[in-house]
């Protein structure tokens, strides 16, 4: 018993001596370079190299370190795990009680804020939804951790009102067998340039049942210019495993009569942040005004969104002239309506990922 209680004190201290030795040679020079403290415990004993060999191992097996965040699919596609919006579990559970109680709630929240809208002068007002990648590729889950038929999202579309709700699914898994790049990451969550541009167009095809005298850029405008090897994505990062895992960085090119130039603009303050080009945008946390010349239409757009519109943003910044942005989940219904009373846009749109769309958001009333 000694024996062992000794050996387990001795490997106790050789690691406590080795773990310091790693991360000084590995990761203390860069992190004294980025202003840091190299003598700091949270670089001497830092363990995500640990984690990041241990997962080099299990990788191969199909075993997920972290499969709380993200579970390891088929030919190396991955995809979120339970902690955000417990997807899985929804994805193979399906529609409940409870979600349909919580559509019911989204939907009179819609309906309503559609009509309020209508009453500031907002033309039209539509919500568009981006599909999870597990919606889109099924095909590269588990086998245990397949969808359901029924699902919590479609018991959400046919519960709110008619045509307030895009859904982009339907267009994008017909457009899989029509081009030979994917349109979602493997290694992350969100689609890529190729499958924003695709929801766009569904999306723009049914706004143009109403809005007649929109001009949008047809199929043979946007192409894919080039593919470009790239490290993994978040769910890569999820992993502590990027720069081993790689993945494909689909550009496009717009087609347009013009380039598009864009500045941006704190819309609080006015003051410009970024100008030229017409580049992906983040999800702003702060109202963030685009501003775009040569864009196809003279419109103002309120444009609540989430991650998913980062891809899409080039698209809109093309087609109007003004994008009022800001992500949706650090807007509250005052801001929401002030927004809209200050700014007077022409249009409201929303876009949300799938797994967010049920959220306690999409509740909130006027």
């Amino acid at each position: 018993m000694k024996k062992k209680a000794l050996m387990f004190v001795s490997v106790a201290l050789l690691a406590l001596m080795l773990v310091p030795v790693i991360n000084l040679i590995g990761r203390g020079t860069a992190h004294k370079k980025e202003g840091g403290k190299w003598w700091s415990r949270s670089v001497l004993y830092n363990l995500d190299f640990a984690w990041s060999f241990t997962s080099r191992i299990f990788y191969p097996l199909g075993i997920s370190t972290n499969p709380n965040q993200v579970i390891i699919g088929k030919d190396d596609w991955l995809y979120l795990g339970d902690q955000y919006e417990q997807r899985i579990t929804v994805t193979r559970r399906g529609a409940t009680d409870e979600t349909t109680k919580a559509a019911r709630k989204i939907g009179l929240a819609t309906k309503s804020w559609q009509q309020w809208l209508k009453r500031k002068g907002v033309r039209l007002y539509r919500v568009m939804l981006g599909p999870d990648k597990s919606t889109i590729y099924p095909e590269f889950l588990p086998d245990w951790a397949q969808p359901a038929a029924d699902s919590a999202t479609n018991t959400l579309l046919a519960t709110v009102s008619q045509g307030l709700y895009v859904d982009t699914s339907t267009a994008l898994k017909a457009a899989k067998s029509q081009f030979s790049e994917p349109l979602y990451y493997k290694t992350d969550t969100h689609w890529n340039s190729l499958g924003a541009w695709v929801a766009f167009r569904a999306f723009a095809m049914e706004v143009a049942r109403t809005e007649t005298g929109l001009r949008w850029f047809s199929e043979q405008q946007v192409r894919v210019s080039k593919v470009i090897e790239i490290h993994g994505g978040d769910l890569g990062m999820f992993l502590r495993m990027p720069e081993m895992l790689r993945d494909n960085e689909v550009a496009i090119e717009i087609d347009s009569e013009s380039p598009i130039e864009t500045e941006q603009y704190d819309f609080e303050t006015g003051h410009l942040t970024v100008s030229g080009g017409n580049p992906k945008i983040g999800a702003p946390e702060r109202p963030l005004l685009v501003k775009s010349k040569h864009a196809l239409n003279q419109n103002r757009v309120l444009w609540l969104r989430d991650s998913f519109g980062t891809a899409l943003a080039p698209f809109m910044a093309a087609t109007f002239t003004e994008t009022l942005q800001l992500h949706f989940g650090t807007t509250d219904p005052a801001l929401f309506a002030r927004l809209v009373e200050t700014y007077k846009p022409d249009y409201v749109f929303i876009t949300v990922v799938e797994r967010d769309a049920h959220s306690k958001w999409f509740e909130n009333l006027p």
